[in-house]
């Protein structure tokens, strides 16, 4: 089972038996962007498993980006794929936002991500 997308999809992943992105994998420039649509995804759909869905991570991703728990569930809830959840971050988050959001992600939680990515793939 493979655990990157090559193309857009609106489609749920079953987080009961894979694992969603890395948090390191970029959607229109934001990290961590793909891995939370994945989570959200697969709890809307019922097939979280173990993930928790609006995790402390998610929760600073979405503050730091300034579009609210609320705004994101809606987006995935719609059925948005990757690319017009991209399109959604594009418009309404600034370049400022979105670096501070990768800053955060990509420097200050790097070594979680570099954990979280060693174990999902022993579980893959």
């Amino acid at each position: 089972m493979s655990n990157t997308r090559a193309e857009n999809t609106s489609r749920p992943l079953d987080l009961r038996t894979g694992v969603p992105r890395s948090g390191k994998e970029m959607i229109a420039g934001f990290a961590w962007l793909g891995r939370a649509a994945d989570k959200a995804r697969a709890k809307i759909a019922g097939m979280i498993g173990d993930y928790i869905f609006l995790c402390p991570v998610d929760k600073g991703f979405l503050a730091l980006t300034r579009v609210t728990e609320d705004e994101f569930i809606e987006l995935i809830a719609r059925g948005s794929s990757d690319e017009e959840v991209g399109s959604y971050f594009e418009r309404h988050v600034p370049p400022v936002q979105r670096d501070s959001a990768n800053r955060w992600i990509l420097e200050d939680m790097r070594d979680e991500l570099d954990a979280i990515d060693r174990e999902e793939r022993r579980a893959a």
